[in-house]
């Protein structure tokens, strides 16, 4: 995998974009998969702590990676400020090394589909299974290939340019902007991500993202689960228990270390 995203200016606008979105839904979906689960929770790819953060508030032992130190450093002082002790790690999904074995780990939104290689998939898995407790859980997100790839080069914003923008404290406003490109042949999607900073109306910073995915079938992500040695493999639509239908556009999947 190679880590192209996540700078210091896109991690900034994530969080602010973030805190204008209503997560209790999910953080409530979480929570029970937590109280089912057993403690301690590790989540893969924590970024600024949207999901972490608050589990951390309800009062939850959990520890997070990702390999951005900008997104890290975000979340450190969003705990800090808040008074919660974090236990957060630099470290790359394909290669984590923690001096703990967990109840849960997860991988939230939709986080799957930024592997385009099997193999980093696969050293992933491997990674999680060797951090679990027997019989202990895995839950993934990823975006979902609809059937005979619907996709279309002219439909939503593949193609073309979009953008949008937010505002922030101390009169700063994030603007971005993005085109996407999609190959049909391997469902990997490229994009380009500009993110520029004004203060006052000054452009004061400019930050180009290249971000790479990978749009994955129901079979394909349960064989990698079945291959990494999981048992108990459930597929359900995000944030439910219900089966996915052919117009899900994010899926899960939970299965267990075996005993």
């Amino acid at each position: 995998m190679v880590h192209k995203e996540y700078k210091k200016l896109h991690a900034e606008w994530y969080e602010l974009v973030s805190g204008r979105i209503d997560h209790s839904k999910e953080i409530d979906f979480w929570v029970r998969r937590i109280e089912e689960a057993g403690e301690p929770v590790l989540e893969i790819g924590s970024g600024t702590g949207r999901v972490l953060v608050p589990l951390l508030e309800r009062g939850f032992k959990i520890v997070g990676i990702d390999t951005s130190q900008y997104m890290l450093d975000r979340c450190f002082a969003t705990c800090e400020a808040k008074g919660l002790q974090a236990e957060l790690h630099k470290q790359s999904m394909l290669e984590f090394d923690l001096p703990h074995q967990f109840s849960l780990v997860f991988l939230a939104s939709g986080g799957l589909s930024l592997f385009i290689s099997d193999q980093d998939i696969q050293a992933t898995f491997e990674r999680v299974m060797a951090h679990l407790k027997p019989e202990g859980t895995f839950i993934f997100e990823f975006e979902h290939l609809p059937p005979n790839d619907k996709k279309d080069a002219n439909d939503s914003i593949w193609g073309r340019w979009e953008g949008d923008w937010v505002k922030g404290p101390n009169d700063v406003v994030i603007a971005w902007r993005r085109r996407v490109k999609y190959n049909r042949a391997t469902h990997v999607w490229e994009s380009l991500f500009i993110v520029e900073k004004f203060i006052n109306g000054s452009l004061v910073e400019t930050e180009a993202n290249e971000r790479t995915g990978r749009y994955f079938t129901i079979d394909e992500t349960v064989q990698y689960a079945s291959s990494a040695g999981f048992e108990d493999i459930r597929v359900t639509d995000w944030l439910t228990d219900d089966h996915p239908s052919d117009d899900s556009e994010i899926i899960m999947v939970r299965c267990k270390k075996p005993a």
